[in-house]
């Protein structure tokens, strides 16, 4: 499979070396990124050839597929970009952006395009070539959302990179995706940056540091992580996480209550709620049998 990677971060660096270890031989990837990190994979042998512009990684000889590979608001420049130069060909595009729904109205607004998107459920709060990992996607789901142009070989074709990167692929369609991903993902990551800039602005802060632990560290790994990507995840999905956070400040009213009220046992019962839900997989009750905040049109 000759597969191009627009972008060689953390994602796509982690594509390009799970494919160089765990299938060598069966790949041929052509890379192109900003900065020198695909001079230093072709020397490494990760990646077979570097192309200087995403137009020229275009033009691999028999070129089957391409991976967008970059933040999202970059990834819906690049398909708005390079989707004209692969409509009506044999080419498959595809992506690893973690909002859906404005890359596939845009792939679907260019006729021919053979699109299929891609949203590999895995990450580290660091950033960059540097991070990039071969095990990153093993044993995680890998979300496929077949566009209006593609074909059963484009769908093939995606799953067979989410299987040669150790993931489980699984169809959505776009609107869930960003509704689903916007509670456990998208949700978390503004919380916890909410989280760190409500404690960090307390004048007990420079105290309150000397103290943190791993509880800290894990509430706020989340907040660690690449600015620019947590903005544009929460500019392009922005109507799902304010959904999303008025459920949860709707859970934050219940437990202000319970903590007004001062009884151990109540509370003892909605620590017990939240634990059973997260390991039966079965959803709180009892706690949130009550309208949803209400919050002002935007």
């Amino acid at each position: 499979m000759r597969v191009a990677i627009i972008g060689l971060g953390l994602i796509g660096g982690s594509i390009a070396r799970a494919l160089a270890a765990r299938e060598p031989g069966r790949w041929h990837a052509t890379a192109w990124s900003r900065g020198g990190a695909p001079d230093r994979a072709l020397a490494e042998g990760v990646v077979q050839a570097v192309a200087g512009t995403p137009e020229e990684a275009l033009g691999a000889a028999d070129l089957e597929l391409v991976v967008l590979a970059a933040a999202p608001a970059a990834n819906l420049g690049l398909l708005r970009r390079l989707g004209p130069l692969l409509a009506n060909g044999t080419a498959t595009l595809t992506d690893v952006t973690s909002v859906q729904r404005p890359i596939a109205s845009a792939a679907a607004a260019v006729p021919g395009l053979r699109f299929v998107g891609g949203h590999p459920m895995a990450g580290r709060e660091r950033r960059g070539y540097d991070a990039a990992t071969p095990d990153l996607f093993v044993d995680r789901p890998w979300l496929v959302l077949p566009g209006p142009g593609a074909r059963d070989e484009d769908i093939a074709r995606v799953e067979a990179l989410a299987m040669a990167c150790g993931a489980r692929s699984q169809r959505i369609d776009p609107a869930t995706h960003d509704r689903l991903v916007a509670a456990i993902s998208h949700l978390p990551l503004v919380v916890s940056a909410a989280l760190a800039e409500a404690v960090t602005a307390s004048p007990d802060w420079p105290a309150a540091v000397e103290l943190a632990a791993g509880g800290w560290r894990d509430t706020t790994r989340l907040a660690r992580g690449d600015p620019d990507l947590g903005a544009g995840i929460a500019s392009l999905n922005r109507d799902e996480i304010l959904a999303a956070l008025d459920r949860f400040e709707s859970a934050l009213a219940a437990w202000r209550t319970d903590l007004r009220a001062g009884d151990a046992g109540a509370l003892a019962e909605h620590f017990e709620r939240v634990r059973s839900a997260l390991e039966e997989g079965a959803p709180v009750t009892g706690a949130l049998d009550y309208p949803v905040i209400a919050r002002a049109p935007v």
